[in-house]
């Protein structure tokens, strides 16, 4: 079968784009606002902080997608659970064709805010002091620091993220073969879940090398994109 003529390549193309934009700049702007109140007010507790953030990064994806399948369990998960104390009616979750990929997606942002705000941090306290105090003796106050040295030289961080996380989106599998297998209705079946079918299922191995290149294409691609439009924006230290 041609790969480009397969309608189900398409879709798992498709929803593995949407879920790469729903997960990664809400990731990046969520983790930025932890990492901005932490630096401001926590300075003496960011060893603790770094731990407790980074944890979902150095525990197993399966673990991980375990404990979420309980979460999101139609009974008695805890989301359901959130859902009633708030009077709002209780979702099917990964059941639904209609919200299993968001609740991925929500289980990505926060597996994923934890790196993001550690890196962030890193790149905050690599800030000279004396270019927020000249600052401030200018009059400058904590919004125009924000927006006008913060952020400007938190760029090459920023830049790092976003690289790290489209690549990282694109290739999501573990937690989609635990919790979902694609299902339902193939509403979760991302490329390489759609890869790894054909391959393993189906054993359509020339198939499933070719999905492979496409994606690895399709990376290149995107990491060239966004060197192109966001690396010259850049302002190294």
């Amino acid at each position: 079968m041609s790969l480009f003529q397969n309608k189900s390549f398409y879709n798992s193309l498709f929803r593995t784009l949407l879920y790469t934009i729903m997960t990664v700049p809400i990731s990046m702007i969520l983790s930025l606002g932890f990492a901005l109140l932490l630096d401001k007010g926590l300075r003496l507790a960011l060893s603790l902080y770094r731990s407790l953030f980074f944890a979902p990064i150095v525990t197993s994806t399966v673990a991980i997608s375990v404990v979420w399948m309980f979460i999101y369990h139609p009974d008695y998960g805890m989301a359901n659970a959130a859902m009633k104390w708030l009077g709002l009616e209780p979702l099917r979750w990964l059941n639904d064709t209609k919200t299993a990929l968001i609740s991925l997606a929500i289980m990505a942002i926060w597996k994923h805010i934890g790196f993001c705000v550690v890196i962030y941090l890193a790149g905050l306290q690599g800030i000279p002091t004396d270019v927020e105090e000249a600052a401030k003796m200018d009059g400058a106050g904590p919004l125009r620091i924000m927006l006008s040295i913060k952020l400007p030289l938190l760029t090459p961080t920023i830049f790092f993220l976003l690289i790290y996380l489209t690549i990282e989106q694109l290739q999501t599998f573990t937690q989609i073969d635990v919790m979902t297998k694609g299902g339902p209705a193939g509403s979760t079946e991302l490329v390489v879940m759609h890869l790894w079918n054909y391959a393993f299922e189906r054993f359509q191995m020339g198939y499933a090398s070719a999905i492979a290149m496409v994606l690895l294409g399709i990376i290149l691609l995107l990491t060239w994109v966004q060197m192109r439009l966001v690396g010259r924006k850049v302002h190294y230290q």
